[in-house]
């Protein structure tokens, strides 16, 4: 049972692969293209949304659809 809880599911690894893709190969690519804006969508409902605010600050938006 603690193994359990200590190994995350397919699922949960997705989700933290997602994110970490958008966070860091998404934003990295916006940041070295001088880009505004960048949207990413998996297809299978995932979309990631990076936006350079008035501030130089970056906003990162990620969304998912599940069917349960």
């Amino acid at each position: 049972m603690a193994e359990d809880i200590a190994k995350p599911n397919d699922e949960t690894a997705k989700k933290l692969s997602w994110e970490s893709f958008v966070k860091q190969d998404v934003l990295n690519f916006l940041m070295q293209h001088e880009l505004q804006a960048i949207t990413v969508d998996d297809g299978a409902g995932k979309k990631g949304v990076i936006k350079r605010t008035s501030k130089g600050d970056f906003s990162v938006q990620i969304t998912s659809n599940e069917i349960l």
